[in-house]
């Protein structure tokens, strides 16, 4: 109910009653026996009307503030309601970013690793032996060392000189902070993708002996390519 409403139907009652006393008094006492000062005490009334008043105000008062404090306490309702929407969609943009951020990591980590995989394959493309020239010189290499026809750290030390670009790159996707292994082994694999059989036997034949440069190669799965077993018993 409206608080204008409830308050004026206080005030119209407690005006009723002291009305109403105006008339019952007198019946209730003998007028020819009151005196003028007993009379004149129930005009003592006025008094009640003012008390009267100003219990209704009092009541008055209290009704508002029930109806300011209801007010408040929807008001704070809604802006808890609206700040905890808030932080929601706070956090949504936060997912989003670290999510875009990390989409962006991974495209710039791709660009270098194909940039570093063509500084790997010029090198390859640039090495002459014998006439002949790229990867075909340094499986000739390989086929020259391995039965004894040229001397085998001699053959290394080419194959070394030629595939640090190799395991420069495996050692850049190994030290990338990224967001899962998921994301190192695709970038592995643009590399795996980009190497032949016969560079992979090469590698493991010029790095057998180096523990770090082998560790690398296992923890991406390029042993599973290897195609001389018997001579890397421990792969």
């Amino acid at each position: 109910m409206n608080r204008h409403v409830i308050f004026g139907c206080v005030v119209a009652a407690i005006i009723i009653l002291w009305g109403a006393s105006w008339y019952f008094i007198p019946q209730w006492y003998d007028k020819t026996s009151l005196e003028a000062g007993t009379f004149g005490d129930m005009f003592g009334a006025v008094n009640s009307l003012f008390s009267g008043l100003a219990f209704a105000g009092l009541i008055y008062t209290i009704t508002v503030q029930r109806q300011e404090l209801s007010l408040q306490r929807e008001a704070i309702k809604m802006q808890t309601e609206e700040l905890k929407l808030q932080r929601e969609e706070t956090a949504r943009s936060a997912d989003q970013l670290e999510k875009q951020q990390g989409l962006m990591n991974l495209q710039t980590a791709i660009t270098t690793v194909n940039e570093l995989i063509k500084i790997k394959n010029k090198r390859i493309d640039t090495f002459i032996n014998d006439g002949k020239q790229g990867l075909d010189a340094l499986s000739d290499l390989l086929v020259e060392s391995q039965s004894g026809v040229r001397y085998k750290p001699e053959v290394d030390y080419y194959f070394r000189t030629i595939y640090e670009p190799f395991f420069f790159i495996l050692r850049y996707i190994s030290d990338l902070d990224m967001e899962n292994d998921e994301q190192k082994d695709l970038l592995a694999k643009l590399l795996d993708v980009d190497t032949t059989n016969e560079e992979i036997d090469i590698i493991f034949h010029a790095f057998s002996e180096n523990s770090e440069k082998m560790e690398l190669l296992i923890r991406y799965g390029f042993d599973k390519r290897l195609q001389f077993y018997e001579n890397f018993p421990g792969i």
